[in-house]
């Protein structure tokens, strides 16, 4: 029996986030689209947050575009090493909590992480250091991290009307696949080589009885699962990974009141994620011998289904930075900053494999194999999943957001400073260049970001005081705004806005070296919506009219870390 296909009513106002089998049939969200770059990863990956580097940085949320002789102007303002008037070499690991949470979702699975990294490393030599004229020339070579990409969470929600299976019966339908495509002359399932990995999972969902065999109109359709059965939805995510800047950068003094600096950044990403999904099914009647209960209607009944697919992202990219800082009193300096959008290159690994149980009502298939107390698995003889895996190189080039920064800071005689700082990012600039799917993909996806995206707001404020002259108290906050249009629905979640806190300590060992610790708070709200996936068929040529098939209920995922950092300075 087929199933009747509720929607949510939640507004795919993001199609750009959904990719394209046609240009009239669309699907997308968390669960179809990981073979595909999608407009949602690529904003993901442009995210940059310079409130890492160094302790200092850190415990004074990264307020430092007027500030100098830190390692973390290397990724800030490259005007700052012209302050530096010794040589230094610095390394700063940190450790990071996080946690996430699902509002309005059951608790299920790991929901919590823990990690050890690097977060700076550099080196500053002086070059020049006179009294007159350009007062000192630096050049500064090291590692700042930008991004964290580590996190896991997981949830569940029962009590819904769609599955993923009437996305996967849609997708096959609009393939054009049939049941020989999956199996060879002698019977036996074949490793889909011929088949785009756009529809690895709908084959996949095939093997795991969430679709089946064509009728004779060619439509694929999910007829082991009943039209009244409650279904439930089991999500669980793991990511692991980072971006980093590796740079070059120069920075002069002229007299002690104008500094410029310049830097060729060269960025490193690279994500591992996990994303396993899985659906129960419960019918009427549930009893100790049928906890699912019983659907008389159905000759075969879903009772289990999941889905688990993994990714392996890795990319480079780079930029320019230009930087100035001009101080017209002793205590008084001002910053500016430009950082050219990243030129990003990258390539993606994808795998996935499925598995399904049901049970027996009535055997009419001679095909189909209960054990014998009518219990069917994928896992049997014959049926088991293969694992998929694409390791293609792909090609996706795209642009990030150019960046402004500007910054004011006032020292206080030789014990104390306030810094604030003003950073603008256009994510409406982000395009798509290059990739595997043609170019009114790449179309497609820059027209995502120019309609849906927009020029996002960050506010850091930072505050040092000398308690002693070997003893200094830091605190700092930061703001970032959201980067998205009202009304935007993502295909995964994707920081929208950050909230960060931090404090620090810091220590002069001796004359030559000292010692900072940070503690820094961050909370991460994801977009207003993500879905687990949606299909839709577009019925004109403008794309006015959208008939919807399926989709998932929304989601919102808020995500915490607790960082601790400590950074041990050398100046020679």
């Amino acid at each position: 029996m087929k199933r009747i296909i509720l929607t949510t009513g939640a507004l795919l106002a993001m199609a750009g986030a959904m990719a394209q089998a046609s240009y009239d049939r669309q699907s997308g969200g968390l669960l179809t689209d990981r073979d595909v770059m999608t407009p949602a990863e690529l904003f993901s990956l442009s995210q940059t947050q310079f409130n890492f580097g160094t302790a200092r940085a850190m415990a004074m949320a990264g307020a430092f575009t007027s500030l100098g002789a830190d390692a973390s102007s290397l990724a800030i303002n490259p005007a700052g090493l012209g302050m530096y008037r010794k040589s230094e070499l610095t390394l700063t690991p940190m450790m990071t909590f996080g946690r996430s949470t699902t509002p309005g979702t059951m608790a299920y699975g790991k929901n919590a992480n823990s990690r050890f990294s690097v977060s700076n490393f550099s080196l500053a030599v002086n070059l020049v250091n006179k009294p007159r004229g350009m007062v000192s020339l630096t050049m500064g070579i090291g590692y700042n991290r930008t991004a964290d990409f580590n996190y896991d969470y997981a949830y569940r929600r029962a009590g819904q009307a769609a599955s993923v299976a009437d996305v996967f019966a849609r997708q096959l339908t609009w393939s054009g696949l049939t049941r020989d495509s999956f199996y060879d002359s002698k019977g036996n399932w074949n490793n889909l080589r011929g088949i785009d990995p756009e529809y690895w999972n709908a084959a996949l969902a095939y093997r795991a009885f969430m679709v089946d065999d064509p009728n004779s109109n060619g439509e694929w359709s999910p007829t082991w699962i009943g039209n009244d059965a409650d279904v439930g939805h089991y999500a669980e995510v793991k990511s692991r990974g980072s971006a980093g800047e590796y740079t070059l950068a120069f920075g002069a003094n002229v007299e002690n009141k104008f500094y410029f600096g310049l830097s060729l950044g060269i960025q490193d990403v690279h994500q591992k994620l996990y994303v396993d999904y899985a659906e129960d099914y419960v019918y009427a009647d549930p009893s100790e011998a049928h906890p699912y209960g019983v659907d008389p209607s159905l000759d075969y009944q879903l009772l289990y289904a999941r889905l688990n697919q993994a990714t392996v992202t890795r990319g480079v990219g780079f930029n320019f930075k230009i930087g100035a800082v001009w101080r017209p009193t002793a205590a008084l300096r001002l910053g500016a900053a430009f950082h050219t959008p990243t030129i990003w290159s990258v390539d993606r690994e994808f795998q996935s494999s499925a598995a399904g149980m049901a049970f027996a009502n009535r055997r009419t298939d001679l095909a189909v194999r209960p054990d014998d107390k009518g219990f069917i698995s994928s896992g049997t003889e014959g049926m088991t999943s293969p694992l998929l895996v694409d390791k293609e190189p792909d090609g996706w080039n795209f642009t990030s957001p150019a960046r402004a920064l500007f910054g004011a800071s006032y020292t206080f005689g030789e014990r104390a400073i306030v810094s604030v700082d003003y950073e603008r990012d256009w994510y409406n600039g982000i395009r798509m260049k290059n990739n595997p799917l043609g170019s009114n993909y790449g179309t497609m996806c820059s027209d995502t970001f120019r309609n849906r995206c927009k020029g996002s707001n960050t506010v850091r404020v930072g505050a040092e005081f000398k308690v002693l002259p070997v003893l200094a108290l830091r605190a700092g906050y930061g703001y970032s705004g959201s980067m998205l249009r009202d009304g935007t629905v993502l295909s995964q979640p994707a920081v929208e806005k950050t909230v960060y806190y931090g404090a620090g300590v810091g220590l002069a060992l001796s004359r030559s070296c000292s010692l900072d610790v940070a503690y820094q708070y961050m909370k991460h709200t994801t977009g207003d919506y993500y879905l687990f996936y949606a299909s839709e068929k577009v019925t004109d040529e403008s794309g006015n009219e959208v008939t919807k098939f399926a989709e998932s209920s929304v989601y919102r995922t808020e995500l915490a870390r607790h960082n601790v950092a400590l950074t041990l300075s050398f100046r020679f």
